[in-house]
């Protein structure tokens, strides 16, 4: 048996199309009929008569598919030929013959015995023949992956005779075992398409089934590749319908109303009687009955929440203050409630029309906001620490630091400054201290720490005493505290009572340890517990301790950002990060609708791929998991509030 990979050269066949004449295009009537004959390949009237006649009979018959009458009529073309184009038309005709019934060793033949000027069409023939043979002893889909690829590769390559429909068949139908098997999906509906008008009806009806599972498919294709099929794949054929559809749906999804439009269009021009058409029609008005100058936002205007959400609102007035009044901010109450959420969300989308939601800023509340947006379609930005709210590929996102940028700089930070490098992690029962001690562990262990294991404390735990035994046993050099503020302002008084007390700043490795049986930790605190009116009580306990946050005020009015110094004309002062995130996510909207996203789809695709903003905390777009791309910043708490280190950690 011959290999595949043994297929690559052909140096007799090679050496024949070098010997024959130059020809510097040969259409298709190369194959139905002399083109002419030197005058060295005259040949006599009589006899090339006869030839031709006998060689246009076995193309007929070629063509009507049947072969042994073909073979015949060939057999007596090349007896009667004296001149080589004739005889190399016979020859060819004999050697395709030869390949459709499986008769290799004459097919190889008779391509070796072709001369003239469509010798140049043998080597492909030929190759084909040679895959035939291999794939009749082993199946190509056994093969291994790298050969099955060369094999597909090869084939795609092949020059055949313009019109041979019969062999394009044979070569396509290897080409869709092999897009099969190798998962090519773009090019297994190019080729069922190709193949359906050629083959046997069963034949191909079962490869339109499968290319019609692709396209039905809505992950299966890129949008590339939709466009190349929707260009490529004759309006004649059983599976342009399919095309066009996703060629529709795909435009949809992009926001792109124009190409929908027009893509609709031709699809009732070509296929009137598709019974999608309405469906469409109705998802492309959908799409476009939205108000692209009103933005909603889901805040806490009533309740307990309300001055943080009054806060919150002007953040988010003054990122659209740039606009002028291109942008109605449209508010709704959450309240703290996932009830009242939901149906702020429902309002917003279906009777409001909103272009986008930004909020909620209670994590309590995320999972109610993002659920309903995304039934809607409509695209959320999240301004809180829920974490898994967010997803690009479902239009949420989240425009908060991450835990793991957080805890990432926070372990960092520790590494350079604390006096060892014994961590331990203070958690309560649940979720997200959970999620705080596993990225602890895995930045700590990268750099060579020790995490030493504390058991969490109960969800609704209020005395701490014999915790701070266990972590004044434990002697660690750096304590992170992955839990609220409220919950941290009772932890530290009780590791105080233990003598354990934060490493004051500046913070200095070198630094020498107190004496006596006074310990001290370097304190690290997440975005979540950077709350200095909740810590206010146990500010003592706490001078000294760092967080990791997107955003730190100016310590002093002189130093306010134009940001700051905007929202206190709005009567907001100490801005903190949530904030700045609000103001951002606005900016960001804005400038995306600003700049062409002027539907829900488009604005969705635009957030997914925005890579930069004009941003309080700078910005460098969403990741595929939502989540905003943000430096955060150390900051040390001093006397109260918490205080800009000069350096920046990403």
């Amino acid at each position: 048996m011959r290999h595949l990979r043994r297929f690559r050269v052909f140096l007799p066949l090679a050496a024949a199309a070098a010997c024959g004449p130059a020809i510097a295009n040969v259409s298709a009537a190369a194959d139905a009929g002399p083109v002419g004959a030197t005058p060295q390949a005259a040949e006599p009237a009589d006899e090339a008569d006869t030839a031709a006649e006998a060689l246009a009979r076995a193309r007929e018959a070629y063509a009507a598919g049947d072969l042994p009458a073909a073979t015949a009529a060939a057999e007596e073309s090349l007896a009667a030929a004296t001149g080589t184009e004739t005889a190399d038309g016979a020859r060819l005709l004999l050697a395709r013959a030869a390949l459709l019934e499986r008769r290799w060793d004459d097919a190889r033949r008779r391509l070796g015995e072709v001369r003239g000027a469509e010798a140049k069409y043998a080597p492909g023939y030929l190759e084909l023949v040679e895959v035939l043979a291999a794939d009749a002893v082993r199946p190509l889909e056994s093969l291994p992956e790298e050969e099955r690829r060369e094999a597909a590769a090869r084939l795609a390559e092949l020059a055949l005779l313009p019109g041979d429909d019969p062999v394009a068949a044979v070569r396509l139908a290897l080409q869709l075992r092999l897009d099969l098997a190798l998962g090519l999906r773009a090019a297994l509906v190019q080729h069922a398409a190709a193949y359906a008008p050629r083959a046997e009806a069963r034949a191909g009806r079962r490869w339109v089934e499968e290319a019609e599972r692709v396209l039905a498919d809505p992950s299966a294709l890129t949008e590339t590749e939709v466009l190349e099929l929707w260009t490529g794949v004759a309006g004649d054929s059983p599976l342009w319908p399919s095309v066009a559809r996703r060629r529709i749906e795909v435009a949809l999804a992009a926001g792109d109303l124009a190409t929908a439009g027009e893509a609709l269009e031709r699809a009732a021009v070509v296929r009137p009687d598709a019974p999608w058409l309405r469906e469409l029609r109705a998802r492309v008005a959908a799409v476009a009955d939205v108000d692209a100058g009103r933005i909603g936002a889901l805040l806490p205007t009533s309740g307990p929440s309300a001055e943080v959400g009054r806060r919150v609102l002007a953040a988010m007035e003054q990122g659209l203050a740039p606009f002028g009044d291109r942008f109605v901010l449209e508010v709704r109450d959450t309240g703290g409630d996932e009830t009242r959420t939901r149906e702020a969300v429902r309002a917003l989308a279906a009777e409001s029309k909103v272009v986008a939601i930004l909020g909620p800023i209670e994590a309590r509340v995320a999972t109610a906001a993002v659920e309903e947006a995304t039934a809607a379609g409509v695209p959320i930005v999240s301004l809180n620490v829920q974490r898994d709210v967010a997803s690009a590929a479902h239009c949420r996102f989240r425009e908060f630091a991450t835990y793991a940028a957080e805890v990432e700089a926070l372990v960092g930070y520790a590494w350079d400054h604390a006096r060892g490098r014994r961590f331990v992690v203070l958690r309560a029962a649940g979720r997200y201290g959970e999620v705080l001690s596993e990225l602890a562990a895995d930045a700590v262990e990268r750099r060579g720490g020790e995490l030493i294991a504390i058991e969490p404390y109960a969800a609704g735990q209020t005395e701490f005493l014999d915790l701070a035994t266990a972590v004044r046993r434990a002697r660690p050099d750096a304590i992170l505290f992955a839990d609220s503020a409220a919950r941290v302002a009772l932890v530290a008084p009780a590791l105080a009572y233990e003598d354990l007390w934060p490493q004051p700043a500046p913070h200095d490795p070198a630094s020498a340890a107190p004496g006596g049986p006074r310990r001290e930790a370097l304190y690290l605190l997440p975005s979540a517990a950077a709350d200095p009116a909740a810590l206010a009580d146990a500010r003592r306990y706490l001078e000294g301790a760092v967080t990791a946050v997107g955003f730190v005020p100016a310590a002093r009015p002189e130093d306010r950002t134009p940001f700051e110094a905007a929202l206190a004309a709005r009567g907001v002062t100490a801005p903190t990060q949530l904030e700045a995130f609000a103001h951002d996510a606005a900016r960001i909207a804005a400038t995306l609708l600003a700049g062409g996203a002027a539907n829900r789809p488009a604005l969705c695709r635009a957030l997914a791929e925005v890579e930069s903003a004009d941003t309080v905390v700078p910005f460098a777009g969403f990741g595929a998991d939502g989540e905003a791309r943000r430096p955060v910043r150390i900051a040390v708490f001093r006397a109260g509030s918490f205080a800009p280190l000069p350096t920046s950690t990403p």
